[in-house]
């Protein structure tokens, strides 16, 4: 680790020497290996040993940021980089990097995931659960991921951190329009069950019936936790600085102000053991638990060094040196059950997942997604059949604002098509959300 350290220290220093006023450089290994199966089988297995790296650079407020992937040609990626920076746009918002150095928590990822050889019996574990469900096909993937990095900025920080993770994804089908998905995360083996998510999806699959043509028009909802993880997703995603800046975000001039029912507290916290865990965000400055909504009120935007000297306030720890991230969500839990949650719905919907979220207007906040796998019909606090070809059409702000109750069970999720940042939430309870006719 020490040698890695060392080599993000040079490139630091050689940029530096050539001119640039800031530079950052992040040198990592990653030791993953990726199992995929199909039709009940597992059918390809990946592995991955990678060293590789990113520097930014700034030179008079001229940004540049690259990849390093040949190491034995890192000086001359230096030099080109910083050369580029020279000629490049100047950018006149741009704050430099915060100074280090800083003071790391601890971090001890489970000898258990890192020994990891083979995930063989994980996945069939989670098959067997799909296909005992009533699934009669199922298909998806395993990670075991693990990851060294080594940080060095101009700014005095030096950090090396190790994390490991496993991730499970599985969809469980009886026919094309009868599925079900379900996910599994988690940063220890004991805490990961495979089972779960397989039971779940091949649950969904099964109820879903021979689904008939859903009827346009207000539906209370209850959102099961892909879902609800989702509209978390893009809350937060909205809430970073430089999306409100660049007029993608419903969230200007709205700290303060309520944008969410008074139940809903939802914060993104790179502390907590999850799937999105760091230690320190791109300029090094230590992650933290950033309340982003309390009580239905927005507290905070997201910010890195530059953003929070345009709002006069301080970092959150959120780097992106263009614009800051979330890393891992959570959302509050409630006081209900998923059941009775169901129950509060005389004439509604229960939709387990979605997917191609468009927004008709980021500034307002209009937006669709198309409802995915299992889509239940609920009248009197019970599923009356399955439909589909609906599509969620409403405001996001609106959405959440009518999000009056959520479940006290909650459940990590993510997956590449809605869930990006790792998320920690509840079911959801929302009153009359608009859904439209889909062609899909």
């Amino acid at each position: 680790m020490d040698d890695q350290l060392a080599l993000a220290e040079q490139i630091v220093e050689k940029a530096t020497k050539l001119g640039a006023q800031d530079a950052v450089a992040d040198v990592f290994k990653n030791r993953n290996f990726e199992i995929r199966f199909s039709q009940n089988q597992m059918d390809i297995a990946n592995t991955w040993r990678e060293t590789a790296g990113w520097l930014f650079v700034a030179v008079d407020r001229r940004l540049v940021f690259t990849d390093i992937r040949d190491f034995t040609k890192w000086e001359k990626v230096v030099t080109d980089t910083v050369a580029v920076a020279r000629k490049s746009q100047e950018n006149p918002e741009y704050g430099g990097i915060a100074a280090g150095p800083f003071h790391y928590r601890q971090e001890h990822p489970d000898p258990k995931v890192i020994g990891l050889q083979e995930g063989g019996a994980l996945v069939e574990a989670g098959i067997e659960a799909a296909t005992k469900a009533g699934a009669t096909e199922t298909a998806g993937s395993f990670w075991r991921n693990e990851e060294e990095h080594h940080l060095a900025t101009s700014a005095g920080v030096r950090a090396s951190r190790h994390g490991a993770s496993l991730y499970y994804s599985i969809r469980a089908l009886r026919s094309l329009e009868e599925s079900g998905h379900g996910v599994e995360c988690s940063t220890t083996l004991s805490g990961f069950h495979p089972e779960r998510a397989g039971l779940k999806a091949g649950e969904i699959a099964k109820r879903a019936d021979k689904p008939q043509k859903g009827d346009a028009g207000k539906y209370d909802v209850l959102f099961d936790t892909l879902f609800l993880g989702s509209l978390a997703d893009q809350i937060v995603g909205r809430a970073g600085a430089f999306a409100v800046m660049a007029g993608l975000s419903p969230l200007k001039d709205k700290v303060g102000q309520k944008i969410a029912h008074e139940g809903v507290t939802l914060y993104d916290d790179a502390t907590a053991a999850s799937n999105g865990a760091r230690l320190w965000d791109d300029e090094g400055v230590p992650t933290q638990r950033n309340t982003v909504v309390e009580k239905g009120v927005l507290k905070t935007y997201l910010h890195n060094t530059s953003t929070a000297k345009l709002f006069n306030t301080k970092t959150t720890g959120n780097a992106g040196l263009v614009g800051p991230n979330s890393y891992a969500l959570a959302v509050e839990p409630g006081t209900a059950t998923k059941d009775s949650l169901m129950r509060e719905i005389k004439d509604g919907l229960y939709v387990t997942n979605t997917w191609y979220s468009r927004y008709q207007s980021y500034v307002t906040g209009d937006f669709s997604t198309i409802p995915r796998d299992g889509i239940f019909r609920v009248k009197n606090g019970e599923i009356v059949g399955a439909v589909k070809d609906l599509r969620l059409t409403d405001n996001i702000l609106g959405v959440w604002q009518r999000m009056e109750a959520l479940s006290k069970e909650r459940q990590e999720v993510m997956w590449w098509g809605e869930v990006s940042v790792p998320s920690v939430v509840p079911y959801g309870l929302a009153r009359q959300v608009g859904f439209t006719k889909s062609s899909m």
